[in-house]
């Protein structure tokens, strides 16, 4: 049984976990990678109802939903935007970024071309960075898109309550800065890297690369787009390895 918190109060007729699919700012293609699974999901559709969906239901409403998936960066600039995280942070128990661009900044943050801030400009940022949100963010799904197959897996864990599995998600929804950079500092660095190269095939921009003289990956930070996929495949991640003790 999955804890939501007793901060809401729903019907106790209600079994179904009911769910719902949001857009900010973004390509749409996260949104694109749920509908990619979602004939993996009939075996747990008898537990999940589809409360709320621009694309898949013609509610026009928000319900109150026990969790809410949301992908894209907010604009500030936005009304709409501001209007729809205070309806999320009102309605939603859990809420999952899903994506770079919700979770990171990804190619939101980067979209004005790394130039100084100016008035003209819209300004975006992820939404774990959003105050009025962060009390509801559990947690984050890394890619640029994620991938399917890791949504599965995702939604199954949550349902199953399968902490093992979801610890690096949530421990990403508190992360300010997953690319490459994380490979190179805290698994490059460190010595822990293997050379196994899961990095490099799940980067989607190719800011990863390998070098088979030294067995080891390379990072490109000009084509890095900031998805979090590379620290989130590499197996060495997240793993508790001890401190070293000086006496």
């Amino acid at each position: 049984m999955f804890f939501f918190g007793d901060n809401f109060d729903f019907d106790s007729s209600d079994i179904k976990i009911k769910i719902g699919f949001f857009h900010f700012s973004s390509c749409s293609g996260c949104q694109v990678a749920f509908l990619d699974m979602f004939e993996d999901l009939v075996e747990i559709l008898d537990t999940v109802e589809l409360a709320y969906s621009s694309w898949l239901t013609k509610k026009r409403e928000i319900p109150k939903l026990h969790i809410a998936f949301v992908e894209g960066a907010l604009c500030i600039e936005d009304k709409r935007h501001l209007n729809l995280a205070k309806e999320l942070a009102e309605k939603a128990n859990i809420i999952v970024t899903v994506g770079g661009c919700a979770s990171f900044g990804g190619v939101r943050r980067l979209s004005i071309g790394n130039q100084a801030p100016q008035p003209s400009h819209q300004s975006f940022i992820p939404l774990t960075e959003v105050e009025l949100l962060r009390p509801k963010i559990k947690y984050a799904i890394p890619g640029c898109p994620p991938n399917p197959s890791l949504l599965y897996n995702f939604m199954i864990a949550l349902l199953e309550v399968n902490d093992d599995f979801l610890q690096p998600f949530e421990f990403m929804a508190n992360s300010k800065d997953a690319s490459g950079y994380d490979i190179v500092k805290e698994i490059i660095n460190k010595g822990l890297c293997t050379g196994c190269g899961t990095c490099v095939t799940a980067c989607s921009s190719q800011a990863m690369g390998f070098n088979f003289q030294y067995n080891k990956p390379t990072f490109n930070p000009e084509l890095c787009v900031h998805c979090g996929s590379c620290l989130a495949a590499c197996p060495q991640s997240f793993k508790p390895y001890p401190q070293p003790v000086y006496s």
